[in-house]
């Protein structure tokens, strides 16, 4: 088995970046991939993204993967040290998702809409659910597809993050990888929100490496014309057999 990751952030057209990332292989046969997405403004969510990222990589060589509780304590660590770093004027917040990868096992976590789609021979197999009023939409009826959530008017209204009194991440349960290839993409709402869940997943089919699928579908994305471009953070990793 051979895994291959790469990794790219980006500031838009942002006076700063508060996407934060860790890529990382704590030993052999780990590999740990994290991205947080800080909320806030004048520094508090690149600081508050900062902890979220630190929290989330404490993976140290040669442990098991994480069980759900390990996962669900280091949020809560991210969560007590933004709410004990943050000023009373400042709410600074952020998404997470994580991805912890040992031998042909895997398991992730999230909170906010930072997503992680899985792939599976070239198909996608799994994916997370944003945590804001657009994917609630989209459950009630008034949106009928992922695809309206970026045109949706309160796409970035989130009702679950890092930084409140009380978080509710959604765990993964642990999944042993099937025989065959599989990819995966975790990336801020920079990125997806100008792409198409099918674009993604031909991007995917056109690529050689890890590395030129982020590439195509940063690409991609700069087609997309806009005077306000998000900061906008990927990590993509391959795994063939």
């Amino acid at each position: 088995m051979v895994i291959e990751g790469y990794w790219y952030t980006n500031i838009g057209s942002r006076s700063e970046n508060e996407d934060s990332c860790a890529y990382f292989s704590p030993g052999p046969d780990q590999y740990c991939a994290v991205i947080c997405d800080g909320l806030g403004g004048h520094g508090g969510g690149k600081a508050a993204s900062s902890i979220g990222v630190k929290a989330l990589s404490q993976w140290q060589a040669d442990e098991a993967l994480p069980s759900g509780e390990t996962i669900l304590a280091w949020m809560n660590e991210a969560n007590r040290n933004i709410l004990a770093t943050r000023a009373n004027a400042n709410q600074m917040k952020t998404t997470a998702v994580a991805l912890y990868l040992y031998k042909n096992q895997a398991v992730w976590a999230h909170i906010g809409d930072s997503r992680l789609y899985h792939f599976h021979n070239g198909v996608l197999a799994d994916y997370t659910e944003d945590h804001s009023l657009a994917q609630l939409s989209i459950k009630m009826g008034e949106l009928h597809s992922r695809s309206e959530i970026p045109s949706f008017e309160g796409r970035s209204k989130l009702f679950r993050v890092i930084g409140d009194d009380e978080i509710k991440p959604q765990l993964h349960a642990p999944i042993t990888l099937s025989p065959g290839d599989h990819a995966f993409l975790l990336c801020s709402d920079g990125l997806w929100e100008r792409l198409l869940e099918d674009e993604i997943m031909l991007d995917l089919h056109k690529a050689a490496t890890a590395e030129e699928w982020v590439y195509l579908l940063r690409c991609r994305a700069m087609m997309r014309k806009s005077t306000d471009v998000d900061n906008n953070t990927a990590i993509a990793i391959w795994i063939k057999e």
